[in-house]
């Protein structure tokens, strides 16, 4: 078991990916005509698997094979992470840079020292399993010897690099668990530079966007028109756009019946705060909660006894397919409210849903 790191690093930064309205989604789903937000969830898939992996890895074996072996799962799980937060930074912070770049802080003693840590991280890779029969060092063609216990106080394995040069010496290569987790940690420890930048990121995007007036329209009608498009623009959010598509099918409606239109009028009069309550939050690129959709959301003692009626009812309605059974949910709005409302499936669909509405709302 792997004591420096847990999980939870990880999992709160993939809350952060997934949270503000899936911005990171929104955002890089086509970035530049690639679809970055795959190769971030690529990486956060696999910065998952290998922490939960080292959190829960058996103590080394007293067989040496066993061990060296033990010892190659560890550097492999290292090189996902890293590799991962470096595909991460070149996303968040800078394509064209690598993080740790010329450092040089968690190997001491190494074998090769014009290497950073990156560069020597990648040799102790190599060297300890990654391909130790095909090595290229010091401008020759080096071969790893069977790994041992190291004679060196602060190392736990050696190998050494032969040489296909006869005349070149072997170079004695150490390995030291705890330079391995040190560079791990620090690695690992970067995603919170890289959460921060994606905060930073989407606070920079709030400001851009609450900078772009929305336009007001008098009708409600042409508002919701406006604030459709505008809520695509402004990350594509589900549940407003939801609450948008079900107003602009209630305002679009027309009521013909002369007992409906009064009833019709006051409901959607009713509605002109939620209206510019959604404006409102997408001006200022607050994503919240809506306060003022409970007229839209009714939730009554009929929509209680129509509970499995409405649920397939508001799946036609959400839907592209024909319910054959829509005669009977209809036929049951209208047996419950003495006909009032006059349900029909000859009626255009956003009337339907809009005498739900009124049904509900009575």
């Amino acid at each position: 078991m792997i004591n420096v790191v847990s999980d939870d690093k990880i999992t709160e930064f993939r809350d952060l990916v997934n949270s503000n309205s899936s911005f990171v989604y929104q955002t890089y789903k086509d970035k530049n005509g690639k679809n970055l937000f795959n190769l971030v969830c690529s990486c956060m898939d696999w910065i998952t698997v290998s922490i939960r992996h080292l959190e829960n890895v058996p103590d080394f074996d007293k067989n040496i094979d066993t061990r060296v072996m033990q010892m190659f799962t560890l550097i492999s799980s290292i090189d996902l992470i890293s590799e991962s937060i470096t595909q991460l930074h070149r996303v968040f912070i800078n394509p064209q840079t690598i993080p740790f770049t010329g450092e040089k802080k968690c190997f001491a003693n190494r074998l090769f020292a014009d290497e950073d840590d990156n560069s020597y991280f990648k040799t102790v890779r190599a060297c300890f399993g990654a391909h130790p029969v095909n090595l290229n060092q010091s401008n020759t063609k080096r071969f790893a010897s069977w790994p041992f216990d190291s004679h060196s106080n602060t190392a736990e394995l050696t190998v050494h690099l032969y040489s296909s040069n006869i005349n070149d010496e072997d170079l004695p290569l150490n390995l030291n668990r705890n330079e391995l987790l040190e560079f791990l940690t620090t690695r690992y420890d970067y995603l919170d530079v890289i959460a921060d930048k994606i905060e930073s990121l989407f606070i920079e995007y709030q400001k851009n966007l609450s900078k772009q007036l929305i336009e007001s329209k008098f009708d409600p009608l042409e508002q919701l028109y406006v604030l459709k498009a505008e809520s695509v623009k402004r990350l594509d959010n589900d549940y407003y756009n939801g609450e948008i598509d079900d107003l602009i099918m209630i305002f679009e409606a027309e009521v013909t019946d002369p007992d409906l239109m009064p009833i019709a009028d006051s409901y959607k009069d009713s509605l002109i705060p939620l209206i510019d309550e959604i404006k409102t939050n997408l001006q200022s690129m607050n994503i919240v909660d809506l306060e003022n959709d409970c007229e839209l959301r009714i939730r009554s003692d009929l929509s209680r006894e129509l509970s499995y009626e409405l649920g397939k009812f508001y799946s036609w309605i959400h839907g592209d397919r024909y319910d054959p059974l829509l005669h009977y949910y209809l036929e049951r709005f209208n047996a419950l409210t003495g006909g009032k409302f006059n349900f029909t499936n000859t009626d255009e669909i956003n009337l339907t849903f809009l005498k739900a509405k009124l049904m509900l709302a009575e």
